[in-house]
């Protein structure tokens, strides 16, 4: 072998592991830009996280907004979650409700149940398919993959008996509720710095939740932060009063 076709080998070797290489660190860098997002705000879909936006509930349109993050297989969250629910009940002509994704590494089923949620919200059922995984997390949390995509499915023929199960499985498995999960998660980490779950923000302000022991001292301790916040935008503060007779 002469000396030239040395040279033009090693050329062809150099440049093929230099492809690899910036292949390498592509793949691990995340071309989204965060500080083009404003997390406070209710995020819209993009291509960014899969043409999937903010999960929201109640006032879509408030100045005061709600954001929760969680995991769907952390016991915290689930024990949370009915007091978030009231609080919503109380508050939700006034405020916007924001749940987001943020499936904790270790928790082996956390990312399924989160597509499974997605996928019922595609069909216009996240917010009842949260509560169901919450209230059944016993059932699938240590589940096999088979075995908990029946529970899911199951779960989502519980709560909307007339939905697409085909679509709501194929979903499930899509890449674009695979980046809204990683979207979810990335604007957590990098713009609430969050560290775990359940967290909770009110217009991009943390709440500390760490000397609420009991259900009536967490969900006065948000009451507080909301009656704030809509107080500065002369907005009725307080709890809905709920007339209960028919």
């Amino acid at each position: 072998m002469n000396k030239v076709t040395l040279v033009i080998i090693g050329i062809i070797v150099l440049c093929f592991g230099g492809l690899v290489t910036w292949s390498i660190i592509s793949s691990r860098v995340d071309p989204t830009d965060f500080d083009a997002y404003d997390s406070a705000s209710v995020i819209a879909p993009s291509a960014s996280n899969g043409n999937i936006g903010d999960h929201v509930r109640g006032k879509t349109d408030s100045p005061v907004i709600f954001v929760e993050y969680a995991d769907f297989q952390c016991p915290g969250c689930a024990t949370a979650n009915p007091s978030i629910d009231v609080i919503f009940e109380e508050y939700s002509d006034r405020v916007a409700f924001v749940f987001r994704h943020f499936p904790i590494n270790g928790h082996q089923n956390a990312r399924a149940a989160a597509s499974s949620a997605i996928a019922a919200g595609l069909q216009d059922h996240f917010f009842e398919m949260v509560d169901i995984l919450y209230s059944n997390q016993a059932v699938w949390t240590y589940s096999s993959g088979a075995e908990r995509t029946d529970v899911f499915i199951s779960f989502f023929k519980q709560i909307y008996p007339d939905g697409d199960v085909d679509q709501f499985k194929s979903d499930m498995g899509s890449s674009e509720v695979a980046k809204k999960i990683s979207f979810d998660y990335d604007l957590g980490v990098k713009k609430d710095k969050v560290t775990g779950t359940p967290a909770f923000f009110v217009n991009g302000k943390y709440i500390d939740m760490s000397g609420a022991s009991a259900a009536a001292e967490f969900q006065n301790t948000i009451r507080e932060r909301l009656d704030a916040q809509l107080a500065k935008f002369n907005l009725p503060t307080g709890p809905a009063v709920v007339d209960e007779e028919e």
